[in-house]
This record gives C-alpha cells, sequence and structure tokens, in this order.
C-alpha cells in the first residue's frame, strides 16, 4: 500500500468515527407524495424545475424530492406552500429527519426572503 492510499484510508475511516458537525452548506429538502389534490400536477412542476429533483418509487407509492439552498428560498417557500399540508410531506434539514422540521427548521430559510 503506498502512502497516498494510506492516507486516503485513514482520512475516510476517521470521516466514519469522527463525523463534522458542521454542515458545508444549509439546505432544505421537501419529499412529497401522490396526492388527490387538484394542485399536485403543479407541485410535481414545481419540483421538476429544481436540478436536485429525484422521483422514486411507482403509482401511489411515488415520492418526489427536491433540495433547496438559501439562493433558492422562493422556490421552496411556493412549494411548501403547495404540499406542507399533505400526509406525508417530509422536510428534510441537511438530507436528515430532524424533530420540528416543519415548524422550526424550515422557517430558518425565510429569513433569506428579506
Amino acid at each position: 500500500m503506498n502512502m497516498e492510499t494510506d492516507r486516503s484510508t485513514r482520512e475516510k475511516l476517521d470521516d466514519i468515527l469522527r463525523p463534522s458537525t458542521k454542515a458545508k452548506s444549509f439546505r432544505i429538502t421537501v419529499v412529497f407524495r401522490r396526492n388527490s389534490d387538484p394542485r399536485f400536477p403543479k407541485a410535481v412542476l414545481m419540483a421538476r424545475q429544481n436540478p436536485s429533483y429525484r422521483e422514486e418509487g411507482e403509482g401511489e407509492w411515488t415520492r418526489h424530492s427536491a433540495v433547496y439552498t438559501p439562493a433558492e428560498v422562493e422556490a421552496l417557500f411556493d412549494l411548501f406552500n403547495t404540499v406542507h399540508e399533505w400526509e406525508g410531506t417530509e422536510i428534510l434539514v441537511n438530507h436528515k429527519p430532524l424533530p420540528y422540521g416543519h415548524q422550526l427548521w424550515l422557517p430558518l430559510m425565510w429569513f433569506y426572503r428579506l
């Protein structure tokens, strides 16, 4: 094993054993499922406009998601206002489910609307 490979392996192991508590950037992910609400097609269209848009599953189990940065706060605001009351809607902070995502973490992004 050469020194470069050895260093890379140590860095990966160190990241696993001592993960950083500082995120490189603040991101909010909106995840929502199929819904009978007449605004559902509009919500999917809004999410698809985001470069990070993902669609997983099939049929009624399809989940749509889009990741937003502070620079994309207006698009986040529009999508959230459309889907926030739907069953199964999730808000992830830096790709992780956190307690009170809707009530606490998401409003932090609204400061970027000023």
